[in-house]
């Protein structure tokens, strides 16, 4: 397992910045880039961000050789139901 951490040390920035001052992740070894945007995705949505940021901030949701059930089936679980009817491919 691998551990991506993000954090800032600036104490002036952190006193005024209204951003995570720290995340930290355990990821396994491998993980690729989709990997980790479904990781961001899920994440955007647990802090309680709507379902339209999260299409415009991280776009389609379908990758490589998914199909849109799986994408439903996500957005389910996510509690995002609205608009997963309009998604093409």
């Amino acid at each position: 397992m691998g551990k991506v951490i993000f954090r800032y040390t600036d104490k002036h920035f952190k006193k005024f910045n209204r951003e995570a001052n720290k995340i930290s992740l355990d990821v396994p070894d491998d993980m690729d880039i989709n990997e980790y945007k479904l990781v961001c995705v899920r994440l955007a949505a647990a802090m309680g961000y709507s379902n339209k940021s999260i299409k415009k901030t991280f776009g389609d949701l379908v990758y490589g050789n998914e199909d849109k059930e799986g994408l439903k089936e996500l957005l389910d679980e996510l509690n995002i139901k609205k608009n997963v009817g309009k998604i093409t491919e």
